[in-house]
């Protein structure tokens, strides 16, 4: 059963990719960062192999006394091993810490709502916030996904204007904003003396809602103030593999603006934190609509910020930099694989087992 449980929501979050991991049952267990560290080895389906064979076999041992020895004791060996690798899988000691903020709003908190300029933002909203970071000692300040809409002949002066907050202010930014010039939603990277250092173009469009050119999954990665800085934006969050490719190369903070709305914010964000325990690395989340947060590579929520409640603001924490990287990110749904072996020599044993009871059957009928 859990096996089965691994395959077909693998089949949902993969093949009916509407909202990747967001779908999976098993998101809320994002609250209790202690007890999911599993998923840095076997990625979100690990936690619904434990779920699904836990109450199978609490079933099987109420309904069956025959076996209720077995069950329970299956029961207690599988609560016991889940244990074990969650404290050996819990970092420990931080390499060092760095401070870094997230930035975000509502449309509605805007001046103008939705339709304000970048300009409009950039002077009442934005500046003024990523000051306020700036003076709390803030290394790096993200803003949320699309926050500027930037037409063709504006790139210029948009570039300049971020390239001279980060100068004065001596902060690095990632920033999100759509370009309309190249139908793009973007998020690019400015360090502290004003120079961009990558753009990163989203991938994962949400179907029917999302028309514009999506970016092709190539993976930017920096080397942000003392520490390898990389960027997604909102819906790639939600599916593995850009999240893991990040893994991969070491990077140790990962910039996420994200645009959500009121009924999604919270799901989303719970989902969020998986990406950071499944490959430790930390997370910066900068919301429009939504949730602003930072999350640690133990899938710790240092702070974080409701929009729709608190109204524009920014989040600042000191997060631990611990080493990137992780089983899962290396060899990704292992776990999918060997549970579908299993399901599949299962059916063949089986298949086996009747034909030679048929078999022995048909013999005793001839003999009799």
């Amino acid at each position: 059963m859990g096996a089965l449980a691994v395959v077909l929501e693998w089949v949902d979050i993969s093949l009916v990719p509407v909202w990747g991991t967001a779908q999976v049952f098993t998101r809320v267990l994002s609250a209790s960062p202690w007890a999911i560290g599993l998923v840095s080895v076997t990625g979100v389906t690990g936690l619904v192999f434990v779920l699904v064979t836990g109450q199978t076999l609490t079933a099987l041992a109420l309904a069956r006394p025959a076996a209720q020895r077995r069950s329970a004791l299956a029961l207690v060996v599988l609560v016991a091993v889940v244990a074990a690798a969650n404290t050996a899988l819990w970092p420990s000691t931080p390499k060092r810490t760095v401070r870094v903020a997230a930035v975000g709003w509502t449309w509605d908190q805007l001046p103008r709502g939705q339709r304000s300029s970048w300009k409009l933002v950039y002077d009442t909203v934005y500046r003024r916030l990523v000051q306020h970071a700036a003076a709390r000692r803030a290394k790096l300040v993200v803003s949320p996904e699309v926050g500027f809409r930037v037409a063709a002949h504006q790139r210029k002066a948009f570039g300049m204007r971020l390239s001279k907050t980060a100068r004065s202010l001596r902060v690095w930014l990632a920033v999100g904003y759509f370009d309309h010039a190249r139908n793009r939603n973007q998020l690019v990277f400015v360090d502290d003396r004003g120079r961009v250092r990558g753009v990163y173009s989203k991938t994962h469009l949400i179907m029917t809602l999302e028309r514009y050119t999506a970016g092709n999954g190539s993976l930017v990665t920096v080397k942000g103030p003392g520490f390898l800085l990389g960027g997604m934006i909102c819906q790639d969050d939600n599916f593995t593999d850009l999240a893991r490719g990040y893994g991969r190369r070491g990077a140790q903070v990962v910039a996420v603006p994200t645009n959500d709305w009121k009924q999604v914010r919270n799901y989303h964000l719970e989902n969020s934190l998986f990406r950071a325990v499944e490959n430790r690395y930390a997370i910066v989340r900068a919301a429009s609509n939504g949730i602003s947060a930072i999350v640690s590579a133990r899938g710790e929520v240092l702070a974080r910020r409701d929009h729709f409640t608190e109204g524009p603001g920014a989040v600042v924490a000191d997060v631990p930099l611990y080493e990137s990287g992780s089983f899962y990110a290396r060899w990704g749904n292992w776990l999918v694989i060997l549970c579908l072996l299993w399901l599949l020599l299962g059916q063949a044993w089986t298949w086996r087992h009747r034909l030679r009871g048929g078999r022995a059957a048909g013999k005793n009928r001839s003999t009799t």
